[in-house]
């Protein structure tokens, strides 16, 4: 028996883009003045191309020692 896990790999989702806006705003909220930019990156981000349905998202900061707006 193989402990292989399956991988779902669907066609594009527009939605894919909304959720990422929603992410990046409770990470912006979340970062405070810290954040730099915040990006929708992985095939996800491709509009067309057939993904897993996972959102990848790269954010920038200026200290990455620093957790939250309230840290600062």
């Amino acid at each position: 028996m193989s402990d292989r896990k399956k991988i779902s790999v669907l066609p594009y989702d527009p939605e894919w883009a909304n959720i990422f806006k929603e992410e990046k705003t409770a990470l912006m909220e979340m970062l405070g003045d810290n954040h730099i930019s915040i990006h929708h990156v992985g095939s996800t981000a491709i509009p067309g191309l057939d993904a897993k349905p996972k959102i990848d998202i790269v954010a920038e900061v200026h200290d990455p020692e620093t957790h939250g707006a309230g840290d600062r």
